[in-house]
């Protein structure tokens, strides 16, 4: 694996006004809905709660990135997706005439944030939407890892969920977690550098009881070993009842 350079972060949930923020653990009750001024107009109007957090947590990536927006890949990773959106279709299929709303069907899909972005930014590179359980945040660094080592000189990885709604596993009081890495080829401007993708045997990520059972959460160590300057090998899954080697990677830190 070639180094990996991180060099923009993203950071979203309820009462944190930035990625240095929850690392300090200074809240800040006034933040309660994303910005995700990027979207306008229609775009905007139709976004999703869950579109609105990634895309937030995307442009605050980039910002530092310093790419071409049009043409970066960027891969998103959510468990669940828009299934808060699911949830009222199905609602709708049983409930009177049965009549589905057009906004909610086209804002069901999993891969509805990465739509919203890729018009906001007039991008036509790969988006790649990826799902999954406790490797879910390792699954979309390999694929960033794979676009920087075939072309690309840029990539950011976008994660988000939101808690799981009723009928289905439901965690009261859990908020929602959107995180995002600017990774780069290039190594001006970085804070740090990823070596050595990997499966080693190592303590997995603990989940925080602020996010339930969310598996984008084993995306915070990462952020937080970043921004607080600690580096060390961090591990990219959440723990689960699996044995065995789970994934890493190593962080080295980058005078800026």
């Amino acid at each position: 694996m070639k180094p990996v350079y991180v060099r923009g972060l993203g950071f979203w949930t309820p009462g944190f006004a930035s990625p240095e923020a929850w690392c300090r653990g200074e809240p800040d009750p006034s933040v309660d809905v994303p910005d995700a001024a990027l979207l306008s107009g229609p775009l905007r109007r139709r976004a999703t709660g869950l579109t609105r957090v990634a895309v937030e947590v995307l442009q605050q990536a980039i910002r530092t990135l310093d790419c071409d927006v049009a043409t970066i890949p960027i891969i998103w990773a959510t468990a669940h997706g828009e299934h808060t959106n699911a949830i009222k279709i199905l609602g709708m299929m049983r409930s009177g005439e049965g009549k589905l709303s057009p906004t909610h069907f086209h804002n069901s899909v999993h891969n509805t944030a990465s739509g919203y972005a890729s018009i906001a930014l007039g991008n036509c590179s790969p988006s790649t939407t990826v799902t999954g359980g406790v490797e879910l945040v390792a699954s979309s660094f390999l694929e960033a890892v794979c676009h920087l080592e075939a072309a690309a000189e840029d990539a950011v990885v976008v994660l988000a969920d939101e808690p799981l709604q009723p009928p289905f596993h439901y965690s009261e009081g859990a908020s929602p977690l959107a995180l995002a890495f600017g990774l780069s080829s290039r190594s001006e401007g970085a804070g740090a550098v990823l070596t050595d993708f990997r499966r080693d045997v190592i303590a997995p990520v603990k989940p925080r009881d602020r996010f339930g059972p969310l598996y984008v959460g084993g995306g915070l160590p990462l952020l937080e070993r970043i921004v607080l300057r600690r580096p060390g090998t961090v591990a990219l899954e959440v723990a689960s009842e699996r044995a065995g080697p789970i994934h890493c990677v190593d962080l080295e830190l980058l005078e800026t």
